[in-house]
């Protein structure tokens, strides 16, 4: 069974992640990862991240893939022992020299998409570290079957234990960046920020002119006001099935997305990878595009995975950021839940309907999804709840005093 790999910045995401169906999430801590500016773990709630995914037989992995330089290895050495004592189960490095390291303290290495692994070979080399690769984003679906079947034989036609069982993991949804595996380096020229050591502020998303200029000084702008280097993001959930033959690990970029970002993505996946097993994934994918439209994305596209047959347009000039027809706008906030009936107590900033679906979302709570059936006040059924009234309305999941409630609206 294929593995589905869940972003995480917080708790709230981590626990949101494994309770709609991740099988593993992977998270950062505040130093040596490639969300710098994301919300990210501090030592305690990665701790209390990994305890709450291993009571529930899931996995936690470690990102410490930045580019690693001389005067980051202390801050390294400390991280892989925090990881090795914190029962982390894998880190995910790019560095040869942090590979090495890690595996000098007992680590399981999953070697980052930042080494931009595109063959078979390269693939061998890093198996002599890491127990998984993570591919390059720039290569086709046929391109990871010709990987997948070469590292089952060597050159005699035997298979080589070292690299035989070397599992295969590749994104199957969220951000593509026009940079080769997210090696960039826009960011530190125009703004000395360090992509490459997460700290990103995506240049590549803005309006940018394209001028051709002549050798006789004069020039003409192809084209003003462009989105020119902002890809759309990838999304392959029409073609799960396919996938599911040659990868190990489904990953779901979004590290630094919110956990309504996590909760949807999630859940999605994992019942289009249930379907396919129980035979009922073609008659659903419909729903599943539908409920993928309203997260965050900027338009959809299936990235490189089919660039060999196709020549489709993949990039979007037009839109800056969000092209979900949905926003999530906020109603109101929990004031009381009454565990014995399962009914929370909700005080309104906006309307709330017999209807509506709403998200709650909550430190611990982390990311849920209700449909309203039922509002009362004061015992009294009511259709409508408005702005100012505290209204009871009742939940399949448990949720907590202060948890924010939103409404998914279609514009």
């Amino acid at each position: 069974m294929v593995e589905l790999l869940a972003p995480a910045r917080d708790l709230t995401c981590l626990k949101t992640a494994i309770n709609y169906g991740a099988d593993a999430v992977y998270c950062g801590l505040k130093e040596l990862n490639m969300r710098f500016t994301a919300k990210n773990f501090n030592r305690d709630e990665l701790k209390e991240g990994i305890k709450f995914a291993h009571e529930n037989n899931k996995k936690v992995y470690l990102c410490t893939n930045t580019v690693v330089y001389e005067n980051d290895l202390k801050k390294l050495n400390d991280i892989f022992d925090f990881a090795n004592s914190s029962e982390v189960d894998a880190v995910i490095v790019s560095d040869l020299g942090a590979m090495e390291l890690a595996k000098e303290y007992g680590l399981r290495i999953h070697a980052s998409v930042q080494t931009n692994i595109t063959n078979s070979l390269t693939a061998k080399f890093y198996s002599k570290f890491a127990k998984r690769i993570i591919l390059s984003r720039e290569l086709t679906l046929n391109q990871i079957k010709d990987i997948r079947n070469n590292l089952k034989n060597d050159d005699n036609g035997k298979y080589n234990n070292s690299y035989y069982n070397l599992e295969l993991e590749g994104f199957i949804h969220g951000a593509l960046c026009v940079a080769i595996s997210g090696r960039c380096f826009l960011s530190s020229y125009l703004f000395n920020k360090n992509a490459n050591c997460g700290d990103c502020l995506q240049p590549c998303r803005r309006k940018w002119k394209l001028i051709n200029e002549h050798v006789d000084g004069t020039h003409e702008i192809v084209c003003e006001g462009k989105y020119l280097l902002s890809p759309k993001d990838i999304c392959m959930i029409e073609y799960v099935p396919e996938l599911m033959e040659v990868l190990d690990s489904f990953k779901i970029e979004g590290r630094a997305k919110n956990a309504d970002y996590v909760m949807r993505t999630v859940k999605t996946y994992r019942e289009a990878i249930d379907s396919v097993i129980d035979g009922t994934y073609n008659e659903k994918i419909p729903y599943f595009k539908k409920e993928l439209q309203k997260v965050y994305n900027r338009e959809y596209d299936t990235g490189f995975y089919f660039r060999d047959l196709t020549n489709n347009h993949d990039f979007q000039y037009e839109i800056e950021g969000n092209a979900s027809p949905y926003r999530k706008v906020e109603i109101g906030t929990v004031v009381n839940f009454y565990k014995k009936v399962g009914v929370a107590e909700i005080k309104l900033i906006d309307d709330l309907k017999v209807g509506d679906e709403i998200l709650i979302i909550g430190n611990k709570t982390g990311c849920v999804e209700e449909k309203i059936n039922s509002i009362q006040i004061n015992h009294k059924t009511i259709s409508i709840g408005k702005k100012g009234e505290n209204i009871g309305v009742k939940l399949n999941n448990i949720v907590r005093e202060n948890d924010r409630v939103f409404k998914l609206i279609k514009f």
